[in-house]
């Protein structure tokens, strides 16, 4: 193992953990950190993905009863609340000019095995996870959630959060319900930092005011295409919005449909694991920054786009059982491809030469995907083998093509033309109609554009499907 990670000191540290793990996945997430000198813990939970650095401080305490509602409060506040901020904010001092001296142990023996990004190109998410108030907040107020009220400063009103003088920036309170709810709908890296940015925008407009719950910021999140609507004057969010949206067959049918996405994750999950391991049969030479490098990528995907990505995938998993089938997969990303070559397997012949022609070949047909989309600047190719085939293998391809000039483009596509690849009258336009929330209005659009796609070139095709997010068309090629 190249190294070894703390898993939580607490049960509320444990749990944390566990949910970050989860959806953000083991590489990227780190309990338990120290700095020097030797033994002093910087803070409970780092999550490091390219330039966003999500800080979460669990300070979770029981909740007083001194018979005084204003004091059990306040007390409760600034060792929950206060307390986490004033440690989000040494962990963000301490990190920003010192990156190389955060380690995974108290001796501080073991550094943090993944690069923290410059100060000046650094994020910073700040997660105060404030467990133990609920049964007090639901006795008093009759609500089982801390409310969200951004003009409230510290502890001025009971069971409300706003902002903290104890941390520059915004920091993000998240109590027994919530850290849960968010981190469960909001399941990878990409959809979590696009909430957290969005609610950040929304506080500072000056019209939104207040909120029962921030399971129902969420809601409104969510409802509406993951964006918080702009209104008129000053608002206020609907009571028990949470509870409406989650009962609702569209949002279940979505959340349904959203379990083969995990497929993408466990692609992730098995590459990692096998290099952390050092059991990869070809790649464990490479530095983690390369490693991980390559498959941020795959991790920069949302919990949407994963759900169309592992279904394309495994649809033709299935139909390489017959034929070997190559396809072009879109990206939620701008500047990514992804190569997909599924083979039938090595049908009973020598494994070791049917994988090496199979990684030749994806190797190739990733060259062919840059002359398709000269744009995109990663290239990431997969290959594998169809469903159920015994003895079945994996290989991946990663290519950065910055340095790539017109020349090389050039040279791409005549290789492209003289093999086939991607070509007019050599793929196919196979098509692919996804709604996020399947039921909902938005499904009679999405068929709408899905025809529409037809009679586009290939890049013209996809280009299109990146933007709406909805409908894809996706080239095959047979061979």
């Amino acid at each position: 193992m190249r190294f070894k990670r703390s898993e939580g000191l607490t049960a509320s540290e444990n749990l944390l953990a566990e949910l970050c793990d989860r959806s953000f996945l083991k590489l990227w997430t780190y309990p338990n950190l120290f700095k020097k000198p030797p033994g002093k813990e910087l803070i409970d939970l780092l999550v490091v993905f390219g330039n966003d650095v999500i800080i979460f401080s669990d300070k979770s305490c029981s909740y007083p009863d001194t018979g005084d509602a204003d004091l059990d409060w306040s007390r409760w506040y600034r060792r929950s609340i206060a307390d986490s901020a004033h440690q989000i904010a040494q962990a963000e001092r301490w990190i920003r000019p010192c990156p190389d001296r955060v380690f995974l142990d108290a001796k501080c023996t073991e550094k943090l095995p993944i690069e923290l990004p410059n100060a000046n190109d650094m994020r910073v998410h700040r997660i105060c996870v404030a467990l133990g108030a609920l049964d007090r907040a639901e006795v008093e107020t009759g609500t089982r959630a801390l409310k969200i009220e951004p003009a409230v400063l510290n502890d001025a009103v009971r069971f409300t959060v706003g902002r903290t003088d104890k941390a520059s920036g915004w920091v993000h309170v998240f109590d027994d319900t919530s850290l849960t709810t968010i981190l469960s709908e909001l399941s990878t890296i990409k959809d979590f930092i696009h909430y957290l940015d969005s609610k950040v925008a929304l506080m500072e407009t000056g019209n939104f005011k207040f909120a029962e719950a921030e399971t129902d910021l969420l809601a409104r999140y969510l409802w509406h295409d993951r964006t918080f609507p702009a209104e008129e004057g000053p608002y206020r969010i609907v009571p028990s919005l949470w509870e409406q949206v989650e009962s609702s067959p569209e949002f279940l049918a979505g959340r349904e449909a959203n379990e083969v996405s995990y497929f993408w994750d466990g692609l992730i999950e098995y590459i990692s694991d096998h290099y952390l391991n050092e059991t990869l049969e070809f790649g464990n030479e490479l530095s983690m920054s390369d490693h991980e490098r390559t498959v941020r990528i795959m991790a920069g995907e949302t919990r949407f786009f994963r759900r169309i990505l592992s279904k394309a995938i495994l649809e033709r998993a299935e139909i390489a059982k017959k034929q070997a089938i190559s396809t072009l997969l879109p990206s939620d990303q701008s500047d990514v491809s992804y190569v997909l070559y599924i083979g039938r397997g090595d049908q009973g012949k020598d494994h070791a030469a049917y994988r090496a022609e199979r990684a030749k070949d994806l190797q190739l047909r990733c060259v062919a995907a840059k002359a398709v989309n000269p744009e995109k600047r990663f290239i990431v190719g997969i290959a594998m083998d169809a469903r159920g085939v015994k003895g079945s293998s994996e290989d991946f391809f990663f290519m950065d093509t910055v340095d790539w000039t017109a020349e090389d483009i050039d040279k791409a596509q005549k290789m492209r033309t003289e093999f086939g690849y991607f070509e007019a009258g050599s793929a196919i336009m196979s098509r692919l109609s996804e709604d996020e929330y399947p039921g909902s209005q938005k499904a009679v659009d999405v068929r709408r554009l899905a025809h529409e796609l037809s009679g586009l070139t290939v890049s013209e095709s996809l280009e299109l499907a990146a933007m709406l997010k909805a409908a894809w068309v996706l080239p095959d090629t047979g061979n």
